[in-house]
């Protein structure tokens, strides 16, 4: 079984992760690939309304919930019990071609593709992982590096990672 390839935009904040996320999507749906998106929330999350039975239910010490409409489904659990991460991503969109995510800058096995812009500048430090770069300026490296406007260039080689 084919799994899907996993590959995180990273950045400083207001670097245009977000941004370039929403770009790629459409185009890489265009091309007839299945994308799910996953995203760092460093400062949490929450997805319930108080009051509602789901967060009555975590409120009272559910460590799982599952949310099904006529729309969608949503699993809530906490980290600390999942495998890792790209693992964790592959088993839940299995059926997927890309798992594009936001953030997840200290994941060693996932590969990323690193947005600098003139103004912003670089990380603090350098992710393992790296296999591209992003970015409005020169930066001396021996990667791939895509201007922000560049969708065309940078779904391509984001379809040669992972078919």
């Amino acid at each position: 079984m084919r799994r899907p390839f996993v590959l995180s935009i990273i950045g400083k904040s207001d670097s245009g992760k977000t941004t370039l996320i929403l770009k790629l999507l459409p185009e890489l749906k265009k091309r007839g690939k299945k994308i799910a998106i996953a995203k760092h929330c460093p400062c949490g999350f929450d997805l319930d309304i108080e009051g509602k039975d789901s967060y009555r239910f975590a409120k009272a010490g559910s460590e799982g919930i599952f949310l099904s409409s006529g729309e969608g489904i949503a699993l809530l659990r906490p980290k600390k019990g999942l495998a890792d991460l790209e693992k964790s991503l592959k088993d839940y969109f299995s059926d997927f071609d890309f798992i594009l995510t936001e953030g997840y800058n200290d994941e060693p096995d996932i590969k990323k593709i690193q947005i600098i812009r003139n103004g912003i500048g670089e990380m603090d430090f350098t992710p393992d992982g790296i296999i591209a770069y992003v970015s409005d300026m020169h930066i001396d490296t021996d990667k791939p590096v895509y201007h922000p406007d560049d969708i065309p260039g940078i779904i391509s080689f984001i379809e040669g990672l992972g078919g």
